[in-house]
């Protein structure tokens, strides 16, 4: 099998070659997951050189139609040869894959305007604009000193019912039910996860219409009240290109005229740098300090290297050009000058919508079985050569308002 790669006004076109068999039908599913990486989401695949179809090579074609359709893209079968038609028509496919001349293409929506940086190009869609949010501290980091966390200082997340949290948190009805597992927590309009930090290593989740669910205790950390401003989607101006946490948190500062932002992003990423917790830290260390050395190596894990790569990520979290008193004491320094506290959720790859989407819906398209990997509280090992850098991305959609 031959695989020839053009574009055209509509999109890629991908003309096959030869048979599509159990065989070669793994190369065409690799060579459309590549595609689909790069950023295409309109897909034709040219069939009128391929002289057989197997139900394998139909699986892969639907694979891929499902998964173009259920974020606004396209993917059609074009001059389909006799025997690509055929099978098409006895497995009633015909009307799913075929592309029908009558059918007129579809029109993605204008952003509002268009802002160019240095290394990527910013669409930006106002939604709100005198929205704003309020950045309130959850709880107290001090008792790190001593372990001397206790049930007074735990906080329902339902009770506090922010649009966003980041933070340490475990799920649980009550502290005794959570105190050796508390771990790295993100939570966005109620989907909720968080890494245990009690020796399993397997992120865990809950879904919620709205607000986190009565379980999600949390132990301190950042929450987020009010309503996003702006719709910010970026995507670098080369493709293979990436673009760092903080060049994208300067690009969002900059194009929406604010010096601290609540941001929740959604991105392609080519990987995140951060810490977790290995141990639950509301359990006494026996040392005068919860990162005393060399025992903090056991209970703090840092990536050594870019971590969940070539995947999709969910950052919520705050970004500021100074370290504002808004941060209560939470902001760390980020990168190019700027300050913040953000957390991620890392997930399996999956394509991200173009244009204006919407986020409960993105959010319910990522949390689906089997795709969570892992929760990290991002950093910037700025430690020169033998630092491993920024967290990185490749393209997504930033929802950010101004802290009132």
């Amino acid at each position: 099998m031959e695989l020839t790669r053009t574009t055209n006004e509509h999109g890629l076109l991908m003309l096959v070659e030869g048979r599509i068999d159990s065989y070669w039908s793994d190369h065409l599913d690799a060579a459309l997951d590549d595609a689909v990486r790069e950023g295409h989401h309109r897909i034709e695949v040219d069939c009128e050189k391929v002289g057989f179809i197997s139900s394998a090579g139909i699986g892969v074609l639907m694979k891929h139609q499902k998964e173009l359709a259920r974020i606004g893209g396209a993917f059609v079968v074009i001059n389909a040869s006799r025997p690509v038609a055929t099978v098409l028509r006895i497995t009633k496919l015909s009307d799913l894959l075929l592309a029908h001349p009558s059918a007129a293409p579809q029109v993605a929506a204008r952003a509002a305007r268009v802002v160019e940086t240095d290394a990527a190009t910013l669409e930006i869609f106002d939604l709100d604009a005198h929205a704003r949010f309020d950045c309130r501290a959850l709880g107290s980091a001090a008792p790190l000193l001593d372990g001397g966390f206790d049930p007074q200082q735990c906080v329902s997340l339902a009770q506090v019912a922010p649009r966003f949290a980041i933070g340490v948190g475990a799920f649980g009805e009550n502290f005794e039910e959570c105190q050796g597992r508390f771990g790295e927590l993100i939570s966005v309009a109620g989907a909720t996860a968080y890494q245990p930090a009690d020796g399993t290593n397997v992120p865990d989740y809950l879904l919620m219409q709205g607000t986190p669910g009565t379980d999600a205790r949390m132990l301190y950390g950042l929450s987020g009240h009010g309503a996003f401003a702006q719709l910010v989607r970026f995507e670098p101006h080369a493709r293979g290109a990436t673009v760092t946490l903080s060049h994208l948190a300067e690009a969002c500062l900059a194009a929406t005229g604010h010096d601290a932002l609540g941001l929740v992003m959604v991105a392609e990423t080519e990987g995140l740098i951060g810490a977790s917790l290995r141990r639950s830290p509301a359990q006494p260390t026996g040392d005068a300090d919860f990162f005393s050395h060399p025992s903090v190596r056991t209970r703090l894990s840092f990536t050594p290297a870019r971590s969940f790569p070539h995947g999709v990520s969910l950052v919520a979290g705050f970004v500021s050009r100074g370290d504002s008193p808004k941060g209560h004491g939470q902001f760390r320094p980020i990168g190019g000058g700027l300050f913040g506290h953000l957390h991620a959720a890392a997930f399996r790859f999956q394509p991200i919508q173009r244009g204006a989407i919407d986020l409960q819906d993105t959010l319910a398209r990522l949390f689906e079985p089997n795709q969570l990997q892992g929760v990290v509280h991002l950093l910037n090992d700025d430690r020169g050569a033998t630092g491993a850098g920024e967290s990185e991305f490749i393209r997504g959609a930033c929802w950010v308002a101004p802290l009132a």
